[in-house]
């Protein structure tokens, strides 16, 4: 005889429902409690302060209440409990999370440990130099001289470096294989007088904090000159002339935005400087011309050495862009490029460079 399995089947349906009514995560609340830290890793100023938040987080991501403590504190950095901190409460004075104030005192690499109950975490902490003692070859420059940034041992500077005086970035020339030292032409000052002040590097990367781009001052000053016009820009015969680089090189220049010569173009600009350069080895060079402000300033090569003839000139940069720039396949033989204002006033200051 077969036995009936009707009764089986309903006592076990009637069991799943009842398994079904409870919450499935009831277990896991308040497991597998861990501490979480945000940042995970603090970056913080040499003799600044940053805040660090933590919380104690069960399996699900659940707040749990907990008190905090700070251990094991390394050396270059103090940390404390901040008690005006609002805690997180549900419907008391629970503690659910606190924040810790982080102090930089020396460039280290260092941790500290936060610690509730028997779990505890270890938060990384970086110190960002206040400045650098970088060394200048002449720290005070005359303008368009090529100035050669050393680092500081332990220091490196990234591919993308850059110094920076009072806002203004320099032109760089030239980079050295290990990456402790880079040429540069500085911006002049659009002060009446030259005027010392100390040189913001972007992309240097500390000993303490390998492979991070950082921006620091140095803490020496440079002499950055006054601007001047050059003389001789508003005519292509008296043009100055800009050096050419070697190869793999860059050539700064900067000139007062003076803009006395005639329009070149024929096409409406407003006025023009020129400048020449002479090529002695065939190549690819380009040709670039930055501004300040809202001008609109073109770029021309011209024809002759005189570039009078507005309709064999080469327009070659006359877009929209800020620097404008070209490249251009040369042979050897002086060239003449004009910068033509377009548009707006004359800006104060304007770059030019030539990379071979």
């Amino acid at each position: 005889m077969k036995r009936s399995m009707c009764g089986l089947i309903v006592l076990a349906a009637v069991a799943g429902l009842g398994s079904c009514g409870g919450d499935p995560t009831a277990d896991s609340i308040g497991v597998g409690e861990h501490i979480v830290a945000d940042p995970t890793t603090v970056f913080v100023g040499e003799g600044a302060s940053e805040f660090v938040v933590v919380q104690l987080l069960d399996t699900l991501g659940n707040q749990q209440a907990a008190d905090f403590e700070v251990q094991n504190v390394g050396a270059g950095i103090t940390v404390e409990k901040d008690t005006t901190y609002l805690q997180t409460t549900i419907g008391t004075n629970l503690e659910t999370a606190s924040r810790f104030i982080v102090g930089g005192q020396t460039p280290v690499a260092t941790t500290f440990d936060v610690v509730s109950g028997g779990v505890s975490t270890t938060v990384p902490v970086k110190v960002v130099p206040a400045s650098f003692a970088a060394t200048f070859s002449n720290p005070a420059p005359v303008q368009n001289e090529v100035v050669t940034i050393t680092a500081a041992p332990g220091y490196k500077f990234r591919a993308d470096a850059n110094v920076e005086f009072d806002g203004a970035p320099s032109v760089v020339t030239v980079r050295s294989p290990d990456s402790t030292s880079f040429s540069f032409v500085p911006a002049p000052t659009l002060d009446t007088l030259p005027r010392r002040t100390v040189g913001i590097v972007t992309g240097v990367e500390a000993p303490n904090i390998p492979g991070v781009a950082l921006e620091v001052p140095t803490a020496d000053s440079v002499l950055i000159p006054s601007i001047d016009t050059l003389v001789g820009a508003a005519a292509p015969a008296t043009a100055p002339v800009i050096p050419t680089p070697p190869a793999g090189q860059t050539t700064g220049f900067f000139d007062a935005g003076a803009f006395t010569g005639a329009d070149v173009t024929g096409d409406g600009g407003i006025a023009t400087q020129y400048y020449q350069f002479t090529v002695t080895e065939a190549g690819i060079y380009t040709v670039a011309v930055g501004w300040e402000g809202a001008s609109d300033v073109d770029l021309i090569i011209c024809s002759d050495a005189s570039c009078a003839d507005a309709d064999n000139n080469n327009f070659i940069g006359a877009s929209s862009l800020n620097p404008e720039s070209v490249d251009l396949t040369l042979t050897p033989g002086t060239y003449h490029f004009a910068a033509v204002l377009f548009d707006g006033a004359p800006p104060g200051r304007i770059q030019l460079s030539i990379t071979h």
